[in-house]
């Protein structure tokens, strides 16, 4: 952290018996200087004072348990500072705060990697998180996972006891459903309904369809622990347990990068510390074999292309391999909704979903190519991109993925969330991205 120059020093004056929510005062206003980032904080605890009620408190012998002084102090930015003070000032509802200038003539720390060491599952999971019972049925599964924007539930029992968790990939592994819950929410809402409907027949129920005993985490897992276990056993989202094995939570990968995408927008000068031996570049984790079309190449055979891949996405290119757009199974049902009659809608999605292809379709795409379905504008990187680079780039454009192309712009693979993870908490690099 650059903390050298020009800064401020904050003393904060308080009593030894101030509380916040049930806590010593000056050790919630530490927990507060860590969340925000701050350099550090130092509590004094004093000898004797007193304060405006004009009381005095000592720490002789015979007053040990009285009332004593307490002072916080930092030493951190401006910047900093302006943002954490308007907290302090609401805790503090009796004492004294000053902010004075300050030169910095040394500061050094060491190393804390990528994850900020002071903050924890609890500080960044989903608290309000959505679950089933062993017996929900199929499609009051995927009605929820649809309605709430979710790839995955964790199943309980009725003392909410994590027991299994049911994710998008365990839908369709299971012959649950052949449509991923991203294409079924791209659908018009008519073909959604006659989708779920046909679920509703089906005698599926979530203990048939979870992943048993499931990876958990305490709510006290440093963030670096928690990614390297989502590295470790290819994880996109792991459930949050108290000490009784209770539900509290779920935290994600996308929570975990974005603590890392914020940490370096608060520190824009700083380079972001990587673990040992971890990959330096998108070169060293990116996936190389990526599926191309061209802006011209036929609608019907871009379809072709995208049931072939198991991950349902092709990138667009020019003929210099340039890379102009990316397609994937979601888009493309999206926009062919807007186009075509219902029943080719259904014929597509059946397709997707492993069945037979359309009937009539080089009639229904002639004349259209790639260019008309495409996501345009889409965001790359250099092969020389380091990952935190990736991760800021992904979380700030909410994408799940970056094409890499080489110096002249022309695309050399791919790279996602799982490998940037992955080399953030320097676990295996994984053969497969999502």
């Amino acid at each position: 952290m650059e903390l050298n120059g020009p800064a401020q020093q904050v003393w904060i004056f308080l009593g030894e018996n101030d509380h916040w929510h049930g806590r010593p005062l000056y050790l919630a206003i530490l927990e507060l200087l860590k969340r925000h980032g701050c350099a550090g904080g130092t509590v004094l605890r004093g000898l004797a004072g007193f304060g405006a009620h004009s009381r005095i408190h000592t720490a002789s012998l015979v007053e040990l348990s009285s009332d004593l002084p307490i002072v916080v102090t930092f030493v951190d930015r401006a910047d900093r500072v302006a943002r954490v003070l308007p907290e302090l000032t609401a805790m503090v509802t009796e004492g004294l705060i000053t902010v004075l200038p300050v030169e910095v003539i040394k500061y050094s720390s060491r190393p804390v990697g990528p994850f900020p060491p002071h903050l924890h599952v609890a500080d960044v999971m989903t608290h309000d998180v959505a679950a089933v019972r062993t017996d929900t049925p199929v499609s009051e599964i995927v009605t929820l996972l649809i309605d709430r924007a979710l790839r995955a539930l964790p199943v309980i029992d009725d003392q909410r006891h994590v027991v299994g968790i049911i994710t998008d990939g365990d839908l369709i592994e299971r012959g649950a459903t052949s449509l991923s819950v991203a294409v079924q929410r791209a659908l018009p809402l008519a073909e959604r309904a006659h989708h779920v409907a046909e679920l509703a027949a089906r005698p599926q129920r979530a203990a048939d369809l979870m992943t048993p005993q499931p990876v958990t985490l305490a709510a006290t897992t440093p963030l670096a622990k928690a990614a390297a276990t989502m590295a470790q056993h290819g994880l996109k989202r792991i459930p949050v347990v108290d000490e009784a094995r209770r539900l509290i939570g779920i935290v994600s990968r996308s929570d975990l990068l974005a603590t890392v995408a914020e940490g370096l927008r608060q520190r824009p000068s700083e380079a972001l510390q990587m673990p040992a031996g971890a990959p330096t570049t998108v070169a060293a984790i990116m996936l190389r074999d990526v599926p191309t079309v061209h802006r011209d190449t036929p609608l019907t055979e871009v379809l072709t292309q995208l049931v072939a891949n198991e991950k349902r996405r092709v990138v667009v290119i020019d003929d210099e391999r340039q890379v102009v757009g990316i397609i994937t199974d979601g888009d493309l049902i999206e926009r062919a909704a807007r186009r075509v009659h219902p029943g080719m809608v259904r014929s597509l999605v059946a397709w997707f979903g492993g069945g037979q292809r359309p009937a009539g379709l080089e009639v229904a795409a002639q004349g259209r190519t790639a260019s008309d379905v495409m996501s345009s504008n889409t965001i790359t990187v250099t092969a020389d991109t380091a990952p935190a680079e990736a991760v800021r780039l992904m979380i700030r454009h909410r994408v799940k993925r970056l094409p890499v192309v080489d110096a002249q712009g022309r695309l050399v693979g791919l790279v996602g969330r799982a490998g940037v993870l992955t080399a953030l908490s320097h676990g295996n690099i994984p053969e497969r991205q999502e």
